[in-house]
């Protein structure tokens, strides 16, 4: 009974993120610098962190992190969850993050842009067409960080904020750790509800960090944003109610991906290589991806955002300290779309809609223009979240369950160019959500002998 009442608090915590807009004012009395009522800060400083903006209810207290970069007219931004400790002291931490970026491009067109991460999973391998990894068909297992799931006594798990580095000029990093994550490891496939509710499978991470780079070159006009992801060794593995050592349950065929979505709200856009321009159309089986992908908008398709696909990885043994594999090639892929793939999102699409819709009604006057308030804007918001027919995948060889290191890289094409001549057109407005729907793990649950 006490594990089935921790799974709903842990639930609960998740709509406690959602809370804090609820101060913000109506879009009627919304006017540049109310946001500080909920931030302790305003949209027009340069850089923050507010690392304990706490929300009291009736069960307990939770408490979230936003980091925040304004440069003229481009600014970029995470609200991440860090914690919740209830009224009988059990401390809830879940790794949700939003990330987000606004600017106008060099034809005045503005972009607003977010990525979600979510969640992880493992999935048994096998191939289908163009001998690629049939991800969808195969049998597999959700990864669920949660510290409610932690089986170790003496393990404590934890969050902290990496507070908004000014690096140099024009260049800032910032993001959040998470170490000794403990995960429950749920059936995607059958018996979820009972691997949910009871412990069959738990994983410890020794940590999980995503930091976010962003680059502003103010010669070009290019913003070069890195989401930084660092998958932690596993160092412990429990079956049942027994430890089990992690090779028992790692084998060497095991990979590790990470799998994107694309969602588009408002917008004339068309998904291309970057290369060439060639438009792309929805995939309808799994293709391998040699070039990176570029969004490109309104009646002219001007050139708006890159997803620069990484390419390289490195896998890092945290026991000895060595660095086993370096600058290892990844394996890149568009996959088809089928009824069962939103259900990854489903969970998180309204609160992520929610956080979006307030985030871009408070840094886009054209936004407000367009919307009579952020609820109406909320409500397109998650119905695009479930209409996306752009999934892609980011797969790594190796992994062993060690230590993986990737930079996939994100480029904004923005109207901050020194020489940017005075921009032309009523301009418009892209609203996108590029989410981490999964870090996928292409495993046997528990290595054949």
């Amino acid at each position: 009974m006490r594990a089935n009442k921790t799974q709903v608090m842990a639930l609960w915590a998740v709509v406690m993120l959602v809370l804090p807009f609820a101060y913000l004012p109506l879009a009627t009395a919304y006017e540049p610098g109310d946001e500080a009522e909920v931030f302790g800060h305003t949209f027009t400083e340069e850089y923050w962190t507010n690392d304990s903006i706490n929300v009291q209810t009736a069960g307990g207290n939770a408490s979230f992190t936003t980091s925040y970069v304004h440069v003229d007219e481009f600014s970029a931004f995470l609200i991440a969850f860090n914690r919740i400790v209830t009224n009988d002291s059990t401390e809830i931490i879940l790794p949700y993050q939003l990330f987000g970026m606004n600017y106008k491009t060099p034809e005045n067109k503005e972009v607003f842009i977010g990525s979600i991460f979510a969640f992880l999973l493992v999935h048994n391998e096998t191939f289908g067409d163009n001998n690629l990894p049939d991800v969808g068909n195969e049998d597999a297992w959700y990864i669920i960080p949660t510290s409610t799931a932690n089986p170790w006594g003496d393990v404590t798990p934890d969050v902290e904020a990496i507070p908004v580095d000014k690096i140099e000029e024009g260049h800032y990093r910032f993001g959040m750790r998470y170490t000794n994550m403990t995960a429950k490891v749920v059936s995607a496939t059958g018996g979820f509800w009972l691997s949910l509710l009871f412990p069959l499978m738990t994983v410890l991470f020794s940590e999980i960090v995503i930091e976010y780079d962003i680059q502003i070159d103010q010669t070009t006009g290019e913003v070069h944003a890195e989401t930084v992801y660092t998958i932690g060794q596993i160092n412990r593995a429990r079956i049942g109610f027994q430890d089990r050592d992690p090779s028992e349950v790692i084998s060497e065929t095991m990979e590790i991906s990470a799998v994107h979505y694309l969602s588009t709200f408002q917008s004339n856009y068309n998904v291309t290589r970057s290369s060439s321009g060639n438009r792309i159309d929805p995939p309808t089986s799994t293709e391998l991806l040699d070039d990176n992908l570029t969004i490109t908008i309104g009646d002219d398709q001007e050139r708006a955002f890159d997803i620069g696909l990484g390419r390289k990885y490195d896998l890092i043994n945290e026991t000895s300290g060595m660095t086993v594999l370096e600058d290892v090639n990844a394996l890149n892929a568009l996959l088809a779309t089928n009824p069962g793939d939103f259900l990854l999102i489903a969970w998180q699409a309204p609160l992520s809609a929610f956080l979006f819709a307030h985030m871009a009604y408070g840094l886009s006057s054209r936004a407000r223009s367009m919307y009579n308030g952020p609820g109406s804007m909320a409500t397109n918001a998650q119905t695009a979240f479930h209409s996306s027919q752009w999934w892609y995948s980011v797969s790594f060889p190796e992994w062993n369950g060690l230590r993986v290191q990737q930079d996939p890289v994100y480029v904004a094409y923005t109207n901050l160019a020194e020489d940017a001549t005075a921009p032309t057109g009523g301009g418009g407005l892209l609203l996108l959500a590029i989410g981490v729907v999964a870090v996928v793990a292409i495993v046997w649950a528990v290595r054949r002998r």
